[in-house]
């Protein structure tokens, strides 16, 4: 059977989504459509508006199969994230990478791609960061400020370029246009197409604009929803007051002295978005530093991130993808393509329970990766 793979996140599923898959299966001639999705937290560095079962049933009216993210890779920069999701695809068999981008230049995305991976051994690239720049600056400065670098959707898929080019030169690897909203638009225009930032913002403020931008069989399953940066912020300040200065430097992201900014600003900061001005720097983005706060909340370590995958998590499948699902497991049976979590195959997924649990603690939600089935149907 043909694959192809996307790597999504679905902060919520929406029609810009739907369209990707359709064009995706269309372009490759798939058979079956693998949607890898990240978890209970996003790589926006906050947890995802709705919990990964819904996200992962809302995802099944149009892909084939919804497999789960690691969750170290969601709360790392964008190639680590690109670097995970490549190896899952590759774990599952995929023959072609299927993902969004703004210029729709493949050629243009793989020469940066090869560029990038050969400027990051570079001596020019150490001194910059010796210097305190950013990663995104160093890179955009070194490449002359290349418009393509200016869409976070084009800098996305040139690090799943990379990550293929190191470790799946098997998979292919296909863009398709991104359609009127822009990636951070706030509002939604009333087109067919929203960003996920709109259509959050829409529901968060229940208003009736997202039902627009959404397939309509699905839209019961955009309920109110149960979590928020600042319903998080009474936890990770706990955290942060409770643990030492030397825990908090050993947590995943934390570098350079940031656990002291952490213990320093906590005292003042008055909601999450607050706490996140407090520590802004030049050298870190806020994305990062949101990442870096999630991995605080959860208490992950540089230990506990996973550098190559030994069983995958399936989240929900249709009769298309269980009949890939057979094929994987008679093609590949030293490999664990998990459809159920229990006691003997937990230790896998040590990251993504106790995230489960952690926002199900905050969110007062009830699912969790033991007490919920692989996801079969989505009406």
């Amino acid at each position: 059977m043909k694959s192809v793979g996307l790597i999504t996140e679905y902060n919520p599923f929406h029609n810009g989504h739907q369209y990707h898959i359709n064009q995706s299966k269309k372009l490759t001639n798939a058979d079956v459509t693998i949607a890898i999705m990240s978890g209970n937290f996003v790589m926006r560095g906050e947890p995802a508006i709705y919990n990964k079962f819904t996200r992962a049933k809302m995802a099944l009216s149009t892909a084939d199969l919804v497999i789960e993210l690691p969750a170290t890779a969601s709360l790392s920069s964008g190639d680590h994230f690109a670097e995970l999701a490549v190896k899952v695809a590759d774990y599952m068999s995929v023959d072609t990478i299927a993902f969004g981008s703004e210029n729709n230049d493949i050629k243009t995305l793989k020469q940066l791609a090869h560029s990038i991976n050969e400027i990051e051994q570079s001596e020019s690239f150490s001194q910059k960061v010796k210097e305190g720049k950013s990663y995104p600056r160093i890179i955009s400065e070194l490449l002359e400020h290349h418009e393509a670098l200016e869409s976070p959707n084009n800098i996305l898929g040139i690090s799943y370029l990379k990550a293929i080019a190191k470790h799946a030169k098997n998979i292919n690897a296909i863009s398709i246009k991104r359609e009127n909203a822009q990636h951070h638009d706030s509002l939604i225009q009333h087109h067919q197409f929203a960003s996920g930032t709109s259509i959050r913002t829409s529901i968060i403020s229940q208003d009736d604009h997202w039902h627009h931008v959404v397939p309509k069989d699905i839209q019961h399953l955009y309920v109110t929803p149960h979590i928020t940066l600042n319903q998080i912020f009474p936890y990770l300040k706990y955290q942060i007051i409770a643990m030492t200065t030397e825990s908090l430097k050993n947590i995943y992201t934390v570098t350079e002295g940031f656990e002291n900014r952490l213990k320093s600003n906590i005292y003042e900061a008055t909601d999450f978005h607050h706490f996140i001005k407090l520590l802004k720097t030049k050298r870190y983005t806020y994305t990062h530093i949101q990442r870096l706060l999630m991995n605080v909340l959860l208490n992950i370590k540089p230990t506990d991130i996973t550098r190559n995958i030994h069983a995958v998590k399936v989240l929900a499948m249709n009769d298309r993808g269980r009949q890939y699902l057979k094929h994987l497991k008679t093609a590949f049976p030293e490999r664990q393509y998990i459809t159920n979590i229990n006691k003997s195959n937990a230790h896998y997924f040590t990251n993504e329970i106790k995230a489960t649990h952690i926002y199900n603690a905050i969110s007062g939600q009830q699912q969790t990766d033991f007490n919920t089935p692989v996801i079969q149907q989505y009406r």
